[in-house]
């Protein structure tokens, strides 16, 4: 790994900065543009620009979720324990806990695929046997996940309606460019900012570092498990991973339940670039450019993922403790606000290019809608992801 690749790896860092703050704004948003460099740069420049950007932008996207209440996908699942924890002083070690879930993802990933990549082991023979059962599985699954909540009623009523909503919106449809950047922005997002909106300062926040001891370990290398299932299901990515795992490391046990949630984010996209090594394609938007692209793979793009790794928690920590220090000297309800109307003008952007505005804008004000009567009905909003959950069974029921 020469300087330049450094280089244009810590410059991807940088984009995933910017596309883990903005909300609304996903790596795969930007890959288009960063095809138009492909041109000019090696291959392994541009490699290295990919790997820097996406792994930065998972982790800096937990600061909007835990600070703001605004996820992405990835991070949905995650976004009611951080904003619990910020609303009691622990935003930071919310914060630092994700990202200690995600160095260990990382790590476990790398160790786990090249010991499977050295020895062949057969994936996609294990995957032909256990397709046919994965709807039931799935099934499964969702059915003990709602026998065992504490608020049965309202967390099935939001689970169906959000799985009625999803399936018909994404399943058999068209495809609308960026249908879940509206979806999650108004389940995660809108009534997170709408709650904010009564609040004029974000409670005192205290500086702490979780302690790691063996049994968050054990949690991430779990989550990292979850992450391994994304080779396997090409239906299913890290969003209802995190669902299904979240009931399996109660909310309860909080820090668990963010070590394991951000080992299982990163652990699904660092698999889903290697999957491009062991089965020879990806699971991911960066995925599919590098094979687009022909960007030639071995082992050794291991070194750039565990090295951005290091670079993204630095950056994620120490942007982390910068907000701190700025945001109880703000309005938090004018800030809400005004990230508020960036939430709706980027979905009416995004809505605009899709060439489907109206309907992209109806699909936002009815997410937003489901959101809120998570709230208002105090259940777990990771029972939202139905609208995820339920077009993946019918995925694997018809295949």
């Amino acid at each position: 790994m020469d300087v330049i690749n450094i280089l244009f790896l810590f410059f991807g860092c940088l984009l995933g900065t910017f596309t883990g703050m903005v909300p609304g704004i996903h790596p795969n948003t930007l890959i288009p543009l960063t095809t138009i460099l492909y041109s000019y740069l090696s291959p392994g420049n541009y490699l290295y620009l990919l790997i820097g950007m996406v792994i930065t932008h998972y982790f800096v996207n937990y600061i909007p979720s835990a600070f703001i209440g605004v996820p992405q996908d990835e991070t949905a699942v995650s976004v009611l324990p951080l904003h619990r924890l910020t609303l009691n002083g622990r935003g930071h070690e919310g914060v630092v806990l994700c990202g200690i879930g995600g160095f260990i993802g990382v790590l476990f990933s790398v160790i786990l695929a090249l010991l499977i990549f050295n020895i062949g082991f057969d994936l996609d023979g294990l995957y032909s046997q256990f397709k046919p059962y994965i709807p039931y599985v799935l099934i499964l699954l969702v059915i003990l996940s709602l026998i065992f909540t504490d608020n049965i009623l309202w967390n099935s009523v939001v689970f169906i309606l959000s799985g009625v909503f999803g399936i018909v919106v994404l399943y058999n449809r068209p495809p609308v460019d960026n249908i879940l950047t509206a979806i999650f922005t108004g389940m995660f997002g809108v009534p997170f900012l709408l709650e904010n909106l009564k609040s004029e300062k974000v409670p005192p926040q205290r500086i702490t570092y979780p302690e790691v001891d063996i049994s968050l370990i054990k949690c991430g290398f779990v989550g990292t498990l979850g992450g391994f299932l994304r080779i396997f299901l090409p239906a299913i990515g890290g969003a209802q991973i995190n669902f299904f795992l979240s009931k399996l490391i109660r909310e309860n046990n909080i820090k668990g339940f963010l070590v394991s949630q951000g080992a299982i984010t990163m652990s699904n996209e660092v698999f889903s670039i290697l999957s491009l090594l062991m089965i020879g394609y990806g699971r991911s938007g960066t995925a599919v450019a590098i094979k687009n692209l022909s960007i030639p793979l071995d082992s050794s793009i291991v070194i750039p993922l565990v090295v951005a790794t290091g670079f993204a928690l630095y950056i994620l920590i120490t942007l982390s403790q910068y907000i701190l220090e700025y945001l109880p000297r703000v309005d938090y309800g004018k800030i809400s606000f005004y990230i508020l109307l960036l939430c709706v003008f980027i979905v009416l952007i995004l809505g605009y290019f899709s060439g489907y505005l109206l309907y992209y804008f109806m699909v936002f004000l009815v997410s937003s809608t489901l959101g809120m009567l998570s709230l208002k009905s105090k259940g777990n909003m990771s029972y939202l992801m139905g609208v995820l959950v339920f077009p993946t069974i019918l995925y694997y029921l018809k295949m």
